[in-house]
């Protein structure tokens, strides 16, 4: 499947989901509090995976013990990046290639720059 039909599915499941507000309703100046929950629902997931690993770090599991719950986060922070990509009309792959040019020309010249030094 490609980004754009993972995007579609999930603004299908989305649509026939209600509660305070559409699930699936895009992000406007008149519904911003739609764009805080979703950062505050992605961070919150961010927060899950960073839990899981801090404790493999402090040695209460093993990576290979808690993997699947970390893939299991992993989606769940996918899934509101896509809900934020199309609730903000943002091209999500448009987006990627737009800023690994810049990291590309970024590295390059880092890249580059380390080189003149070593080299004076």
């Amino acid at each position: 499947m490609t980004l754009q039909e993972l995007i579609e599915l999930q603004k299908e499941f989305d649509g026939k989901h209600r509660g305070n507000f559409k699930w699936d309703s895009k992000v406007t100046d008149s519904n911003i509090e739609m764009l805080e929950f979703l950062l505050v629902s992605l961070t919150g997931e961010v927060g899950e995976v960073a839990n899981i690993v801090k404790k493999i770090v402090r040695g209460d599991f093993k990576l290979s013990e808690r993997k699947s719950d970390i893939q299991e986060e992993l989606a769940d922070v996918f899934i509101y990046l896509m809900k934020l990509s199309y609730q903000l009309d943002i091209d999500l792959e448009k987006a990627y290639m737009a800023k690994m040019g810049k990291n590309r020309e970024r590295f390059l010249n880092y890249e580059k720059q380390g080189t003149k030094e070593a080299e004076g």
